[in-house]
């Protein structure tokens, strides 16, 4: 066998299987690459939030969160690096190669240990785009009812996802395991999509409407431009799913390049809302009526009666001055004066 001789040094291995096996392992290497990123921002992410926990509570919650995340990811990345060693290294002998030991030991503990940890990152995930959905569509019950049904079946069907993995043991392109896989991330890419459609749609028809009347558009930028929708709506997740679900369901070799930055691409969607969160220029309840304008009323009181001073602040270059009625009754009849880029028109409120 001579060393310059390339050739001489391939495995004896058919071209499909040859692909199959770089595809297995490139695709850890860059899911290794997607971890660091999502390492680099939690660690952004929780100094953000470490600054903002005494003044707000909510933070302290959002840390908690995100810890969580990346206690979780990190098994479950860890536990894919172990049976890519046990498939490269340990047992490069096996029949068929690496290829084919990956997917006939898919019951090995590692790699049920990292299917089931990004299954549970998954839970996260989808829990968090949920909520944002009902946030940024002004906390409506009804509106997340159907997202809350989807999410509980993927709950289910992974539940005896990871079972059947634990107890089969033998091929994962075999019996019902294949059809529990198909059937979570469809279930799970189908509701990020939906949600991220949804998301985009509602921030689109705001942007629409506040266009032309907003008076500070840097302001508004942050919570309708391009790049703000796409972390809102958790875009990265949907894309990464369609690359992979997609050659999954075609048996095309290339869904092993992208499966496992799909189980990081879970960690980093939710970590960049937070991390938009924590610098406070995320969508939240009220951010629509800010967005809409200011107003100032005034109420109208018996003659007896003080009119108090309540507030006054700037909201989005507008002046925004409430003036609170002392001693006005229920069924008083309330006049009030709107202000809007500097233009003064007196409506009844």
């Amino acid at each position: 066998m001579s060393l310059e001789d390339a050739s001489s040094l391939a495995p004896n291995v058919t071209a499909q299987q040859l692909w199959s096996e770089r595809a297995c392992l490139d695709g850890v290497l860059i899911g290794a690459v997607a971890y660091g990123v999502h390492a680099t921002l939690f660690f952004i992410a929780l100094k953000l939030l470490w600054e903002r926990s005494r003044p707000n509570p909510n933070a302290k919650f959002w840390m908690a969160y995100i810890i969580v995340v990346f206690a979780v990811s990190s098994v479950a990345n860890g536990a894919q690096l172990k049976f890519t060693q046990m498939s490269f290294v340990d047992n490069r002998n096996y029949p068929g190669g690496p290829s084919v030991y990956i997917a006939q030991q898919a019951g090995a503990k590692p790699s049920v240990t990292s299917i089931s940890a990004y299954i549970i990152n998954g839970w996260l995930q989808d829990a968090l785009i949920i909520y944002r959905f009902w946030v940024i569509y002004n906390r409506s019950i009804p509106a997340i009812i159907g997202p809350v049904v989807v999410f509980l079946g993927e709950i289910v069907v992974s539940f005896w996802l990871m079972i059947g993995l634990s107890m089969e043991g033998k091929v994962l392109r075999a019996g019902i395991s294949v059809q529990l896989f198909t059937s979570y991330f469809s279930l799970s890419i189908a509701l990020n999509i939906l949600l991220t459609l949804a998301i985009v749609t509602k921030l689109l028809l705001v942007r629409r409407r506040i266009r032309h009347h907003a008076a500070d558009s840097k302001r508004m930028a942050q919570y309708v431009s391009v790049s703000a929708m796409m972390v809102e709506s958790a875009a990265l997740y949907a894309v990464c799913g369609i690359l992979f679900l997609v050659p999954w369901g075609l048996k095309n070799t290339v869904e092993q390049l992208v499966l496992p930055t799909l189980g990081q691409a879970e960690s980093l969607a939710p970590l960049l809302i937070i991390v938009r969160v924590a610098q406070g220029r995320a969508w939240s309840s009220d951010t629509e009526s800010r967005l809409n304008g200011s107003t100032i009323r005034f109420g109208t009181a018996p003659r007896t009666a003080t009119i108090g001073l309540g507030s006054v602040g700037s909201t989005l270059g507008t002046s925004t001055v409430q003036f609170k009625p002392y001693g006005l009754a229920h069924d008083d009849a309330e006049m009030g004066v709107i202000i809007v880029d500097r233009e003064v028109h007196q409506a009844a409120l």
